[in-house]
């Protein structure tokens, strides 16, 4: 007797699920091919499943950047230490921005704080009010060292993908033919042996280290 294994069953679709999706296929194909269209291919429906759970394409967007700060939020809690806490936070901004190069500059252009983004600063700015530092300083202080996080980290991916920029190469490509060999020297020591990593550490080191209550 032949027996046949029956279909597995499809996973139902939800918001969250959707989100994540359209995180994958941004990783993976880029921004700028993202579609309801494609997006439901992926899920194995038809685009118009896709209007029960997110209202339009901006709305899905809209929840790329919430899940993007998700993992900031789970890879950043707060602590009693508050400067430590800080430096948490920026250096998981920096890698969720790392992590999902395609989808980072919707941080910025959705132009929108989400829960997450919103629950993990407040934890941040309480654990600081908690040790002593002012809330308009805790919030001061946290807002510059986001801008640094994302700033250096959009350049890191602006960089990489060979836009232009100081990112590590050998001098025969940072300047223009006919350079004085003087000056080309300063550009390979000065972008041409950076390293991005320790660049961004002696930074927040800088900025965590010069504020204090």
């Amino acid at each position: 007797m032949v027996t046949t294994a029956e279909p597995k069953a499809r996973a139902p679709l939800t918001r969250g699920r959707i989100v994540r999706a359209a995180v994958h296929y941004i990783d993976t194909h880029g921004l700028a091919g993202l579609s309801m269209h494609k997006l439901g291919a992926e899920l194995d429906v038809k685009a118009m499943s896709l209007y029960k759970y997110v209202a339009n394409k901006g709305d899905l967007l809209d929840g790329v950047v919430e899940q993007l700060w998700l993992e900031v939020e789970n890879a950043a809690a707060a602590t009693s230490d508050w400067r430590e806490g800080y430096r948490s936070f920026a250096q998981a901004l920096r890698e969720t921005v790392h992590r999902h190069p395609n989808a980072a500059s919707l941080i910025t252009s959705q132009g929108i704080m989400p829960e997450p983004a919103l629950r993990c600063i407040r934890a941040h700015i309480t654990a600081a009010c908690k040790a002593g530092v002012p809330k308009a300083r805790a919030y001061a202080w946290l807002r510059t060292i986001a801008s640094y996080a994302l700033g250096t980290a959009l350049n890191d991916v602006a960089w990489g993908s060979g836009q232009a920029g100081c990112r590590p190469s050998t001098a025969s490509e940072l300047v223009r033919p006919g350079v004085p060999r003087d000056l080309a020297d300063v550009a390979e020591v000065f972008c041409g042996q950076s390293d991005p990593d320790a660049q961004f550490e002696l930074g927040l080191g800088l900025m965590l280290r010069g504020i204090s209550p």
